[in-house]
């Protein structure tokens, strides 16, 4: 399942591509304005058929902290049954909510594989929460590197930059938070700021 809906053709490209190695549904998840609902439903139902067997199904969901998977929960229940938030980590524990008779949802806490991932990439993939990254300047060059350069232009208002410190200085600048010496604190809460911008 695809929840990334941004705009009709975006969605039909990539329904498109992941369908060739996945089964793929595309879904909106919001209360006011879902979008593959009824398909997804149908789905479940279908799947409880091919197996009257079973006492019950549970339908887990699983993924990286933070991509809605609490979201799409809701969004099938018509009402707030998860508690969701903007931030990795609210959800705490599994939480059984019964969608209908037999079929009953699992939402997970999110869960980060075990990888070759470096310390930058999880925390780019909004997996650490920003208040917990120790060192946030130290992740400032991985952004830039993989930041389309327009986007980061376009974004923070910097046109050029040698380095990541020089990146920061001049976005310090920009922001008035930069006079005579960028001192570490100085440099430390403005990776913080930018981190949140990201994740």
């Amino acid at each position: 399942m695809w929840t990334g809906v941004r705009g009709q053709g975006s969605w039909k490209r990539w329904v498109a591509i992941l369908s060739k190695e996945y089964p793929t549904l595309a879904f909106h998840a919001s209360l006011t304005n879902s979008f593959g609902k009824g398909a997804l439903i149908q789905l479940l139902r279908q799947f409880g058929k091919l197996h009257t067997d079973k006492k019950q199904i549970s339908v887990g969901f699983i993924g990286y902290p933070n991509v809605g998977k609490s979201s799409v929960i809701n969004t099938l229940r018509s009402k707030k049954v998860c508690n969701v938030a903007p931030i990795a980590g609210e959800t705490k524990v599994w939480q059984y909510i019964t969608l209908m008779r037999r079929i009953y949802l699992i939402d997970c806490p999110g869960v980060v594989y075990p990888s070759g991932d470096t310390e930058s990439d999880i925390v780019l993939k909004g997996v650490v929460q920003v208040e917990k990254i120790k060192s946030p300047e130290d992740h400032i060059a991985a952004v830039l590197e993989r930041a389309k350069p327009e986007y980061i232009q376009k974004t923070y208002r910097v046109d050029s930059w040698e380095s990541p410190e020089n990146f920061l200085e001049k976005l310090a600048f920009r922001m008035g938070k930069l006079l005579k010496c960028l001192g570490f604190n100085e440099l430390y809460n403005l990776s913080m700021e930018n981190h949140t911008d990201i994740t």
